[in-house]
């Protein structure tokens, strides 16, 4: 099997179930059961910090074949540290370390566009100003829409912006988004970490982020950084 047949299976594997649709879980209508545990619960933060610790593959998206010769696009862009900030149970403070890209290739052809979103033509995706979020929904089944990822699971930040799963590693090449912040690695490790310094008593890491959203208590500081020119860094087809 060449590399471009190996990608396009690779794709196929996205079905209409990975598109957020009105039947999403989304905090206020999902999990009316849960435990009233809020005093017992402690602030957790994640830094999306603007320090660049590696490298990444990514294609574009929604549109991958940017000069229409069947093949996929690949281009660099910069990985970023993320933090995950709280205490203990004891009390002590604790810094867990992710990493995941914050500005993504975004390409949707003006020529036969997808509908869905409005902003046609390119652009280099993601949030790119400092800001201080106290996040207000979690959507607890979310999948990824533009590769195949076993993580579930979506943040929202700020609009259709969210931290969501991304790239097993940094060798797992082609994912793309419309400039979320997808975490490297194993994403329900990253809910865990979440859960662990929350001090709720649920048995879930989705629950427990669903408590922390209601107690308003899962809060996200975005560092500024500068937005890369992710079309001048092309590396290679598929």
């Amino acid at each position: 099997m060449s590399s471009l047949e190996y990608w396009k299976n690779e794709f196929k594997k996205i079905t209409d179930t990975d598109v957020v649709t009105n039947t999403d879980k989304v905090l206020g209508n999902e999990n009316n059961n849960l435990n009233d545990n809020s005093a017992s619960l402690r602030e957790v933060k994640i830094i999306v910090t603007n320090k660049i610790i590696g490298k990444y593959e990514a294609r574009s998206y929604p549109h991958d074949d940017y000069n229409d010769n069947g093949k996929i696009e690949l281009y660099e862009v910069d990985v970023y540290e993320i933090l995950i900030i709280g205490k203990d149970d004891a009390g002590n403070p604790v810094k867990n370390i992710w990493s995941a890209p914050r500005f993504m290739p975004y390409w949707n052809n003006p020529q036969n566009p997808y509908k869905e979103y409005k902003t046609k033509g390119w652009v280099n995706s993601g949030l790119s100003k400092a800001r201080f979020i106290i996040v207000s929904k979690y959507i607890s089944n979310y999948q990824v829409r533009n590769r195949y990822s076993p993580g579930r699971g979506a943040i929202v930040l700020l609009g259709s912006f969210y931290i969501h799963a991304g790239p097993a590693d940094l060798d797992n090449v082609g994912f793309g988004s419309a400039g979320c912040i997808e975490i490297i690695g194993n994403f329900d490790d990253f809910k865990a970490d979440i859960q662990a310094l929350s001090g709720s008593e649920e048995t879930s890491p989705d629950n427990a982020i669903i408590e922390l959203v209601k107690n308003k208590k899962l809060k996200v500081k975005i560092e500024e950084a500068n937005v890369p020119n992710i079309r001048n860094r092309f590396t290679r087809e598929l």
